[in-house]
Order: structure tokens, then C-alpha cells, then sequence
């Protein structure tokens, strides 16, 4: 492994903490949403490392360029369930969404 590969790994991970620290210790769907957006950022970059150490960065980048278009889509419905949330309830407080049920 060189050094660019393991810098670029242990930052994938650092993010996908991090991530996972925003996800866990707010009630703020945005925070939410924020934590999984620097995830899936965490992830990619892990992919990215995968693809240099193994030496084929052509095929990773293709998956990492599908990886960011689905995160986008998810990103776009995501704020729109957020905005909806905002409207009917007046806050992003997650336990309020239990409450959207159909």
C-alpha cells in the first residue's frame, strides 16, 4: 500500500464516522441527512482507495460516478420529505415522522 492509498482510506473512514456521529447524535433531520450525505462521501472515497490500491481506477470511477448520481436522486427525495415535514409540523425534529404514515 502507498502512502496516497492509506491517506485516502483513513480519510474514507474518518468521514464515514463522522457521518455516523451526525446521523446518531442529533434529533435535526437536516443533521440527518447531512450525516448521511458525509457517508456516502466517506464511502466513495474508500471505493476511490479500493480502486488505486487494486490498480484499476478506470472501473472505480465509473461506480463512483453511478454511487454520486443515485446519492444525488436520494439527496433531491430526501429534502423533499424534509420540506413536507417542515410544512405540516413546523420542525425537523425526527420523532416527527413517525407521523407521516400513510
Amino acid at each position: 500500500m502507498t502512502e496516497e492509498t492509506i491517506l485516502l482510506l483513513l480519510s474514507g473512514l474518518l468521514l464515514f464516522m463522522v457521518g455516523v456521529y451526525l446521523m446518531f447524535a442529533y434529533r435535526n433531520l437536516l443533521r440527518v441527512i447531512l450525516g448521511v450525505e458525509v457517508m456516502a462521501k466517506g464511502v466513495t472515497l474508500v471505493l476511490l482507495a479500493a480502486g488505486v490500491f487494486r490498480g484499476s481506477v478506470e472501473y472505480i470511477q465509473s461506480l463512483i460516478v453511478t454511487f454520486i448520481i443515485v446519492e444525488t436522486i436520494l439527496a433531491a427525495v430526501v429534502l423533499a420529505i424534509t420540506f413536507v415535514a417542515q410544512r405540516i409540523y413546523n420542525s425537523l425534529d425526527i420523532r416527527n415522522l413517525s407521523k407521516l404514515k400513510g
